[in-house]
């Protein structure tokens, strides 16, 4: 028996990609292991093609669903001893434009919701994603008690990070780490810097973007623009190279209008870094009801002003999610393993 962790697409730099290594390390305490999908840049992960020729239907199928998959038919079609879905949530179609592959990615990645019938076990990483499922579902949906919300990925294994309270008087380093597509909202987080006067806010952009694509997205002579207005770009950092930077950072922030974790703002969170973004459904589950989120009509002053409220209850804040966060796990982890014995 072996647990195959499957998706459409495993890449590195990805939060799919990240959840898959994620869970494969957890299950190798207990069972062997194989990530399998359709493309991938990682060197270990099998294609799915080759994977067929060795099936066997004693396997367990662990399946990571976030788009549509090419082989969504064909998986389904295969005998496994046990099916465990995790459903990370689809990106919703109108943020994209209706001619584009991406708008006909999730279009389809959420109509196929419909073929993911008589799994064992249901995950998803927020009631926002679960709540998104049901409703993609166009009939009545029997296993509700079955389906439960535990994090992608463990944010909170690493204890040892400390932090220093920042004086109102000293400069702010803000951040964004994540891709530049259309409801990431990028545009209008530049645009509130590119604005700013105010030499004390400074923002810094990582990207798995290269610069090339970045300049098609947003244009090259307005990428120097930003540039000339102390916003900094950094391209395709390796893992290492990007936390040296983000240590510096003092606030991770998101204009992001949907998401369904969001791994950097709660990576920030376990950095002891406060995190600015708008109420955003997903971390209804995780987050505290008096944290301070922004909202469009805040002016960079008025973020400040959050920042320094969530950075003096940060201890608090961030012992109440990573305890959440945990207990989640744990439920889902336990869970999994009923299943698979």
């Amino acid at each position: 028996m072996k647990i195959i962790i499957y998706s459409q697409n495993l890449v590195s730099m990805d939060g799919v990609g990240n959840s898959s290594i994620y869970f494969m390390n957890l299950f190798k305490s207990f069972a062997d292991v194989d990530l399998v999908a359709n493309y991938s840049n990682i060197p270990f992960v099998i294609n799915f093609k080759e994977y067929l020729k060795r099936h066997n239907f004693n396997n367990i199928l662990f399946y990571q669903y976030s788009t549509e998959d090419l082989n969504i038919k064909l998986l389904l079609e295969l005998k496994f001893k046990k099916r465990i879905i995790y459903y990370h949530g689809i990106t919703p179609p109108k943020f994209f434009p209706i001619d584009s592959n991406l708008f006909k990615s999730c279009k389809k990645g959420l109509s196929d919701i419909n073929l993911l019938v008589d799994f064992d076990l249901y995950l998803s990483n927020s009631t926002a994603s679960k709540n998104q499922f049901f409703n993609h579902f166009n009939t009545n949906f029997i296993d509700y008690e079955n389906f439960v919300n535990m994090p992608p990925v463990d944010i909170f294994s690493n204890d040892s990070k400390t932090y220093k309270i920042k004086s109102q008087k000293s400069e702010l380093d803000f951040y964004y780490c994540g891709t530049l597509i259309n409801h990431k909202n990028v545009n209008l987080l530049l645009e509130l810097f590119n604005g700013n006067t105010n030499k004390k806010f400074n923002l810094s952009i990582f990207t798995s973007f290269s610069k090339e694509d970045s300049f098609n997205i947003l244009g090259e002579k307005r990428y120097k623009e930003y540039l000339k207005n102390r916003i900094n770009f950094f391209h395709k950092l390796e893992d290492e190279n990007m936390n040296i930077n983000l240590q510096k950072m003092n606030c991770f922030i998101t204009l992001s209008l949907h998401e369904g974790f969001c791994i950097p703002l709660f990576d920030a969170i376990n950095s002891f870094k406060p995190v600015l973004s708008f109420p955003l459904k997903c971390l209804v589950d995780y987050f505290p009801k008096n944290y301070k989120y922004i909202s469009k009509v805040d002016d960079l002053s008025n973020m400040e002003n959050k920042y320094f409220y969530n950075l003096e209850h940060i201890e608090t804040f961030r012992d109440f999610i990573r305890y959440k966060s945990k207990d989640l796990t744990k439920t889902g982890l336990d869970l999994i393993i009923s299943r698979i014995e």
